[in-house]
């Protein structure tokens, strides 16, 4: 350690930089210039078209909030092949919320209400959970796409690896946290990370009494009409997650699964895809 006059008004330490206004600026400038480099130009979004069909939708083998199984028929629809990168979602919305930043990672930490006003800024929308569902199935009628069993090489799933109570500690999935969009294989229909990586946002608000599933009309149902509250962590202004993430258990890898999330909270394991009407 070397001491000088006090009229210098400095203090060195042997291994540790001094970090004046200059290399403040630096700093920022390097931090900044990763975001930007991480957003970039928007990469062309690839839409996969989900042709219009029955099935039905639900789990009587899942949680309470999975049943009843029942009926829908959904008309065509275009859904998104992969997850809203951070690389997209910079490019349009001019910021990342990101807590683990890479320009091919899915965004995370995104409320519900930016990832409406992504999708609509893009000419697209937030599909319905049923929409979702059914893409997610892709003509499957297995717990999960692949079928009844988990398999740890589907999805990115909270594995040995992770810091949650609810790892699987004898499989691997190769990442963490998060993994770049299309790492893992895709269903049937050729969408990417819809078991893992992150829960995706869907229009629909949960009803408060989660009884949709009974009254849910059997044509295009878009959820129930919220109750006008004010907002709280109530079920009244909570929407819908669907798909299960990295921080997850194996069981929300499965196609029925869904969990109701107070629309304003952001988490890092909280993203979306878009869909769009044809």
């Amino acid at each position: 350690m070397k001491l000088v006059p006090k009229s210098e008004v400095i203090i060195e330490y042997v291994g540790v930089p001094r970090l004046d206004y200059e290399r403040v600026q630096e700093l920022y400038s390097k931090i900044q210039s990763k975001l930007i480099d991480a957003s970039g130009a928007a990469t062309k979004v690839e839409m996969v078209l989900v042709e219009g069909g029955c099935f039905n939708m639900g789990s009587d083998k899942g949680a309470l909030l999975e049943g009843p199984v029942h009926k829908v028929c959904l008309s065509s629809y275009e859904i998104e092949k992969h997850e809203v990168t951070q690389k997209s979602f910079q490019s349009v919305m001019k910021t990342n919320p990101s807590r683990f930043v890479s320009a091919e990672l899915p965004v995370e930490s995104v409320t519900w209400q930016e990832a409406h006003k992504y999708c609509k800024k893009t000419g697209k929308r937030l599909p319905t959970e049923a929409e979702w569902e059914f893409a997610a199935r892709g003509g499957t009628t297995t717990e999960y796409y692949w079928g009844e069993k988990f398999d740890s090489s589907k999805g990115n799933f909270c594995d040995m690896n992770c810091d949650m109570n609810v790892r699987v500690a004898d499989a691997s999935d190769g990442y963490k946290y998060t993994a770049p969009v299309g790492k893992f294989p895709p269903n049937p229909l050729g969408l990417h990370d819809m078991s893992g990586n992150v829960a995706e946002w869907v229009s629909d608000w949960i009803d408060i009494e989660q009884n949709y599933y009974i009254i849910s009309p059997k044509n295009n149902p878009s959820g129930p009409t919220r109750i006008n509250a004010p907002d709280f962590d109530g079920g009244a202004n909570e929407k819908l997650l669907r798909g299960g993430s990295w921080g997850g258990g194996i069981e929300t890898l499965r196609s029925a699964w869904r969990k109701a999330f107070f629309r304003g909270y952001r988490f890092e394991n909280l993203g979306f895809r878009c869909a769009k009407d044809i």
